[in-house]
């Protein structure tokens, strides 16, 4: 007879069980559907190894928050730092985040729900600040890169610049799923690039 909590495996492999079981939940019913009982059951795995694996929902929740921003940030924005042309390394990113969301539009509509309930949700509310917090962290980091290996200043704070493109390839994406128009995304990304380009460059120090 087989049972629930004989087959043992490491904690980070249960946690990631049950973080694609809150998933699956998820796409079925929507986000409240997601109780600690519905993920465990759809893990296969006793309610008592949830409460192993995580303190609350509301840690499961950060897990699946901070999973999305490890593959969201992934190597998107390392084709800022992979070319001289700021313009086109900005355009070569949104392009590749747009390009992950259209993979799989209902799975990325699920974490978009779960950040705006976070942001509205005054006990969540410091998970969607830390994961903005984090993606703008991150591309700043491949900024600052940018300018070290070019040698080219930006015109304006790395920080800034960073924000604003969280900023913008959060609005591409969202208008893509509620539009699905990948013409409008793609005109979106060229302007948004080259706009941006051409405010943020400016000398070579090298010079």
């Amino acid at each position: 007879m087989t049972s629930k909590t004989r087959e043992h495996r490491p904690t980070a492999e249960r946690r990631e069980q049950l973080l694609d079981a809150a998933v699956a939940v998820m796409r079925d019913g929507g986000i409240r559907a997601a109780t600690t009982r519905a993920v465990a059951d759809r893990a296969g795995l006793p309610q008592g190894a949830f409460h192993y694996c995580f303190h609350s929902k509301d840690e499961m929740f950060s897990a699946l928050l901070e999973r999305e921003l490890d593959a969201s940030l992934g190597n998107a924005w390392e084709a800022v730092a992979q070319t001289r042309d700021l313009g086109t390394g900005i355009a070569a990113a949104l392009r590749a985040i747009l390009d992950r969301v259209r993979s799989d539009p209902e799975y990325h509509l699920l974490t978009a729900e779960l950040v705006d309930v976070a942001a509205r949700t005054p006990e969540f509310a410091h998970i969607a600040s830390r994961e903005h917090t984090a993606y703008v962290d991150h591309t700043d980091r491949i900024l600052r890169r940018w300018q070290e290996s070019v040698g080219t200043l930006l015109s304006v704070d790395s920080k800034l610049l960073a924000q604003v493109l969280v900023a913008a390839s959060s609005g591409i994406t969202s208008a893509w799923l509620s539009a699905r128009d990948d013409d409008a995304a793609h005109e979106s990304i060229t302007l948004l690039s080259s706009a941006l380009a051409l405010k943020a460059a400016q000398q070579d120090v090298r010079a």
